[in-house]
């Protein structure tokens, strides 16, 4: 059975600045931060999502894996089946790339393991 919730009584500072400005004020709960990430990691854990490999750590890695200028004129798009999807803006860029495939293939593989990103797929667009 759960413990039901208590909650600190105000005190007279408190009640008062409420009265004065005619609402209360959010309460502070990084003192409940802690128990909160237990929760969120218990859940997780529940459900099978302990170890989940997270897509936006590659969007955000990205522009430091490749060269800046393929930087601009490519980026992922979406992780599918341990796929990752690139959008490249020149049909030059997208030739450029398919001869760079392994490289950058390699470099991702390296930094996020072989077995979250299988393949990189070039798309125009």
């Amino acid at each position: 059975m759960a413990r039901p919730r208590k909650r600190k009584k105000p005190t007279a500072t408190e009640t008062a600045l409420a009265q004065l400005r005619g609402y209360w004020e959010p309460r502070d709960l990084s003192e409940y931060s802690h128990e909160m990430t237990k929760v969120v990691e218990s859940a997780m854990k529940s459900m099978g999502l302990q170890d989940r490999f997270n897509e936006e750590q590659v969007f955000e890695a990205w522009s430091t894996l490749v060269t800046p200028f393929i930087a601009e004129h490519a980026r992922p798009v979406s992780l599918d089946r341990k796929v990752l999807y690139i959008q490249v803006l020149h049909s030059s860029i997208h030739y450029e790339l398919e001869r760079m495939k392994g490289q950058i293939l390699a470099k991702m593989q390296n930094a996020f393991g072989s077995n979250n990103i299988r393949d990189v797929k070039f798309r125009l667009g």
